[in-house]
């Protein structure tokens, strides 16, 4: 555990993948924080308190400095707190882990959008099948990645991971817990053989079993009219 004078705190939404990939980052760096949780589509919310955006996740440092967007979080870690690394020394190694991590983090915010497209009351084909055609091609990709060989790793997890198995583990977890019912492209467990055998190695670190995403009122068709 880390010897700072007081802890990190992360304001986070239950079921959020983003908020998921700080915690995660945080854990794998031995960072002691606490979350507070908050919805910010409410109107009782305090994510505008701390983030100029209104989003989540915000990490606010222990001298009340917030810092807010999940990727700029993970890279401000990274500069701020460079050891244990999570992301690769060799230029090469480290492209790669981004490239994983862009994919990553952009597969979630489409699959987001048709997500929500689909839930409003008259939703455009067209759009849908525009980004049906992104996230499979962004699945193919990360199936190739995944079956490069991994010899020339030099550490156990990296950015790339963090986005890619916190992105396609929230599909799943808006299916089990009844956000959205379940679309087609976005079932990757099997259809992807390698990039199911990461996230499920992934998933059984006891960072990923310690941040599992929970349960949160949301209402889907509300927030797309």
């Amino acid at each position: 555990m880390r010897p700072d004078s007081q802890p990190y705190r992360l304001v986070n939404a239950r079921p959020s993948p983003y908020g998921r990939k700080i915690a995660i980052a945080l854990i794998e760096k031995g960072m002691a924080f606490e979350v507070i949780y908050d919805e910010p589509w409410s109107d009782h919310s305090k994510t505008g308190d701390f983030s100029p955006l209104r989003q989540l996740p915000i990490l606010i440092t222990p001298n009340d400095v917030s810092i807010c967007d999940s990727s700029h979080i993970l890279d401000w870690l990274e500069i701020s707190f460079p050891s244990p690394a999570l992301l690769p020394d060799a230029r090469a190694e480290k492209i790669a882990a981004l490239n994983m991590k862009a994919l990553g983090e952009r597969l979630m915010e489409i699959a987001q959008s048709l997500i929500f497209e689909m839930h409003r009351n008259q939703p455009s084909p067209h759009y849908i099948a525009r980004q049906t055609q992104k996230i499979r091609g962004g699945l193919i990709e990360l199936e190739r990645l995944s079956a490069m060989p991994l010899a020339y790793e030099t550490i156990a997890i990296h950015q790339g991971h963090i986005a890619v198995a916190t992105s396609l583990l929230a599909w799943e977890f808006v299916v089990l817990d009844g956000m959205c019912a379940p679309i087609d492209v976005l079932i990757w467990r099997a259809r992807y053989p390698c990039l199911t055998t990461m996230v499920e190695q992934l998933a059984q670190r006891p960072s990923f079993m310690k941040t599992e995403p929970k349960s949160m009122p949301i209402n889907l068709n509300a927030l797309t009219t």
